[in-house]
């Protein structure tokens, strides 16, 4: 917990303030859009549900902007090849970050969520238990790829990366419902789809792989 402080106070700068600022104006402009038709149908759903897509879009730009003074820091300057040295476990190192990252980002987008909630006030609280471990999940995934990445100067492609990935299984979620018209379901095979792909980066991640980035 003690080193999770310490990153939070890493993170919470003037950057941290002017990126949740756009946040809020870029959703604001949003809820403007969509007006009063929260509860208007779109590919058999609720716009509002999909809005929680779109968050998550959001959500993972800034994860990976904020990644830049957590992780990726960490990986540049070799104090992750220090801590591997010193018997650091990868799942350690990992947890950690993911934490930090997770709650660093949701902070982040906090004015957004009231205006949204407060836009949304019948909002179903599993929806919002579903965008949080969805925003995990990919807090995980950010990282994962981040320990992966031999070529460092690949950073800067991630958030595009992960947001095709996400944009793709939504895509493949919708086309699911608009066939089952199963929420549970089609939000279930959306879990178990980040699950895998985190699993999938896990594959053969080891400390010589990570050791071995380069510029």
């Amino acid at each position: 917990m003690g080193l999770i402080r310490l990153n939070f106070r890493h993170i919470l700068n003037l950057n941290f303030l002017f990126m949740s600022a756009v946040a809020t104006i870029l959703g604001f402009i949003s809820l403007l859009s969509v007006g009063n038709n929260m509860t208007s149908q779109m590919f058999g759903l609720e716009v509002r549900y999909i809005m929680l897509d779109g968050y998550v879009c959001m959500f993972i730009f800034f994860a990976g902007e904020i990644s830049k003074d957590l992780l990726q820091q960490e990986k540049i300057t070799r104090r992750l090849e220090w801590k591997l040295a010193n018997g650091i476990k990868i799942g350690s190192i990992l947890r950690e970050h993911t934490v930090i990252l997770w709650l660093g980002t949701l902070l982040l987008l906090a004015p957004l969520f009231v205006l949204f909630a407060i836009k949304t006030a019948s909002f179903p609280m599993t929806s919002g238990i579903y965008f949080i471990i969805v925003c995990l999940l990919y807090s995980a995934i950010t990282n994962v790829l981040i320990l992966r990445i031999k070529n460092m100067n690949r950073f800067k492609s991630l958030p595009i990366i992960v947001t095709l990935w996400h944009i793709l299984l939504v895509v493949v979620k919708y086309a699911l419902y608009y066939k089952t018209e199963k929420l549970i379901f089609t939000t279930i095979f959306f879990l178990m789809a980040l699950v895998f792909i985190m699993l999938l980066s896990l594959v053969r991640l080891t400390k010589e792989r990570i050791v071995s980035a380069y510029f």
